[in-house]
């Protein structure tokens, strides 16, 4: 038998931005960092965050409700800039600019900053980031595309998170390769909202030289019989 677990909104808002934390790195046991070392090279993207950036006001200045820690994943793009995510609320549904949506009962718009020219950019729009990081010239920067324009991330564990089983006879860690003049990038989603389960599902896609990114296919790969409800 299930159990369900309902989350009221305020102690929601804090679970939920832990999980998203979790989710966008992708970091769910500790060998999954040294896989993401390993495919994508040892030196990570830096952040803009700390003294770099302290008392400058950033969040007023761009729009950003909070600003955060890029995932680990973002390492292979290029150019190498400082980087970090920038969380701007939608206060008006019809609003739509912004890289992937996030949030549940009150949503926010995932975008990017970054420090080029010794000057801090918004990167507002899929656009505007395929503008600075496109071409798509290797699959650690197909994979680092696919993870910063969708709501995805890499898994390199493959066993089951914790109250998790498999569904499925096999399950395929994150990679990505070139294939047929695009890359082929295989990742993870977890949608958060609502009740239910919450399943993770295995999730393709193609990512194109000119930083297009189409999903291809999704396949539930892990399900729990602990049900919880985010609003």
């Amino acid at each position: 038998m299930s159990r369900r677990l309902h989350i009221p909104l305020a102690s929601a808002v804090l679970i939920l931005a832990c999980a998203l934390a979790a989710l966008l790195t992708g970091q769910s046991a500790p060998s999954e960092a040294a896989a993401k070392e390993g495919l994508l090279g040892k030196e990570t993207t830096p952040s803009i965050l700390g003294a770099d950036s302290s008392g400058l006001g950033l969040e007023q200045r761009l729009g950003c409700s909070q600003i955060s820690n890029i995932s680990e994943a973002l390492g292979g793009l290029s150019p190498r800039l400082p980087m970090a995510e920038c969380l701007a609320p939608i206060e008006d549904e019809n609003f739509e600019e912004g890289i992937v949506r996030e949030g549940c009962l009150l949503p926010v718009n995932r975008r990017y900053i970054v420090k080029q020219d010794g000057e801090f950019r918004l990167i507002r729009t899929k656009a505007e980031f395929r503008s600075l990081y496109a071409p798509v010239q290797t699959p650690q920067e197909a994979l680092s595309f696919a993870v910063a324009l969708t709501d995805s991330f890499p898994r390199y564990d493959t066993s089951p998170p914790e109250d998790y089983f498999p569904v499925v006879a096999s399950i395929e860690p994150s990679h990505a390769e070139e294939k047929d003049g695009a890359f082929s990038v295989h990742l993870f989603n977890r949608p958060i909202c609502g009740c239910g389960s919450h399943p993770y599902y295995a999730v393709n896609y193609l990512v194109s030289k000119e930083g297009e990114v189409t999903e291809l296919s999704r396949q539930m790969v892990y399900d729990s019989s602990f049900a919880i409800c985010f609003d």
